[in-house]
C-alpha cells in the first residue's frame, strides 16, 4: 500500500514536471523565426519557412531571431498571432529582456558587462534599420522604394521621454511621448525648414499654432482649444492680440522709439486706451 502510494506520488511529481516543461513549445529552428514585420506595420510576428504564420495562443521557444541570431527566444502569442508583451532571449550564457512598446522593440536589457551598441536591418517590401545604444533603441529608419516616386524615408529618433518622426511622404516632423500621444507636428518644405507647426497638451488639445501668412509670421496661443492670444511682427511693430470666445477684446502694440519701447493698448474696436513705456511711464500725446 505504501509502495503504491509512493509510486502514485512520484507519477504526480513527474507529470507536474512534464506540464511545466510543456509550458513552452519549442519550434523547429530551421523552419520558424522571430521576425519584425512591416505589414501590419512594426509588429513582431512568427514566420514559418519565410512566410508569416498564425500560431495558436500560447508560449513558444524560437531558436532563430533577428535580434541575437541563433538563440532561444521565449515568447507569448496572443489571439491575433502577435508576440505579446516583453520577452526573454538567452544566448551563450547571456540573458536579454526585450521591451516591446507600440509594436516597436524599444529596449533590450542584457545581463552582461558589455555595452550593447548594435544595429540590425530588415528587408521586406522596403528596408528597416534600427540602431541601439547601450541596449536602448536610438534611431529607426524605414526606407520605401516605389517605382514612380523613387525612394522615400520615415525616420524615428528616440529620446528618454519622447521620440521624433520625420516623414518624407507628407513632409512632416512630429514629436510623440512614450505613451504614443502626439506632442507637436510641423509641416516642412523641401529643404526641411518648418512652414507651419502645431503643439498639443497631454490631453491632445491644441496649445500653439505657428504659421506664415502674407509674409508675416504668426503665433497663436490656445486655451481649452480656443484662441486666446495672437503674436506677430509687422512694419517694425510687435502685436499682441487677445481673444475671448473667438472675438478680439484687446490689442497691445510695442514700438521702439529712440531706444525706448513704447506700448499702445487698444480695445477690441481699435480705440486707444493707454500709451506707456516698457518701464510704465506714460507716453506724451505730443
Amino acid at each position: 500500500m505504501l509502495k503504491s502510494g509512493f509510486l502514485l506520488l512520484m507519477s504526480m511529481v513527474i507529470s507536474s514536471r512534464l506540464v511545466m516543461a510543456q509550458e513552452y513549445v519549442r519550434l523547429d529552428k530551421n523552419s520558424f523565426q522571430l521576425h519584425l514585420s512591416e505589414s501590419p506595420k512594426d509588429t513582431i510576428r512568427i514566420i514559418e519557412n519565410g512566410k508569416t504564420t498564425k500560431l495558436k495562443t500560447g508560449k513558444y521557444i524560437l531558436q532563430q531571431n533577428q535580434f541575437m541570431g541563433p538563440s532561444n527566444a521565449f515568447v507569448s502569442i496572443n489571439q491575433e498571432g502577435l508576440v505579446e508583451g516583453n520577452f526573454k532571449i538567452e544566448k551563450d550564457g547571456k540573458r536579454g529582456i526585450v521591451e516591446v512598446r507600440h509594436g516597436v522593440m524599444q529596449q533590450m536589457n542584457v545581463k552582461t558587462d558589455e555595452v550593447l551598441n548594435f544595429q540590425y536591418v530588415i528587408t521586406d517590401t522596403s528596408s528597416v534599420q534600427r540602431d541601439f545604444r547601450n541596449g536602448k533603441i536610438s534611431q529607426e529608419k524605414l526606407v520605401f522604394y516605389q517605382p514612380k516616386k523613387g525612394k522615400r524615408k520615415v525616420s524615428k529618433i528616440f529620446f528618454d521621454d519622447h521620440y521624433t518622426v520625420e516623414n518624407e511622404f507628407d513632409h512632416t516632423k512630429s514629436d510623440y511621448g512614450l505613451d504614443n500621444k502626439l506632442i507637436s507636428r510641423a509641416k516642412l518644405d523641401c529643404s526641411g525648414q518648418v512652414l507651419e507647426s502645431r503643439s498639443f497638451d497631454k490631453n491632445g488639445q491644441l496649445v500653439k499654432h505657428i504659421y506664415k501668412k502674407d509674409k508675416i509670421n504668426y503665433t497663436d496661443l490656445y486655451q481649452h482649444n480656443n484662441l486666446a492670444e495672437r503674436i506677430y511682427s509687422a512694419n517694425a511693430l510687435i502685436y499682441h492680440e487677445y481673444f475671448k470666445n473667438q472675438l478680439l477684446v484687446k490689442k497691445i502694440v510695442e514700438k521702439k522709439n529712440k531706444g525706448q519701447v513704447e506700448i499702445y493698448v487698444y480695445n477690441g474696436e481699435g480705440k486707444l486706451l493707454e500709451k506707456k513705456t516698457a518701464s510704465g511711464a506714460n507716453v506724451s500725446s505730443t
